[in-house]
């Protein structure tokens, strides 16, 4: 484990983080601080908190950032239209 604490880091971070150590300070996780979290509990190898963390911030992502489930197409009634 290193000794230093990641650059993303800040008091404020770090303070979220020993909140969340203790099960408390969730309200407090936000689309900001979430990858300084992840990065922080990476480091501590606290793997149970960064899963969770990684977990929480997933639904959070943009619809670009989601992969497709469904091929485009040029519409249901473009294609099944009787001529």
């Amino acid at each position: 484990m290193a000794t230093t604490v990641p650059d993303s880091a800040t008091p404020e971070i770090q303070t979220i983080y020993r909140q969340l150590e203790k099960g408390l300070g969730h309200e407090l996780v936000n689309d900001d601080n979430v990858f300084a979290l992840i990065d922080l509990a990476k480091h501590h190898g606290h793997q149970l908190l960064e899963r969770e963390l990684r977990e929480w911030q997933a639904p959070c992502s943009t619809p670009d950032d989601r992969p497709r489930t469904i091929a485009p197409s040029g519409g249901f009634n473009k294609e099944h239209v009787r001529h």
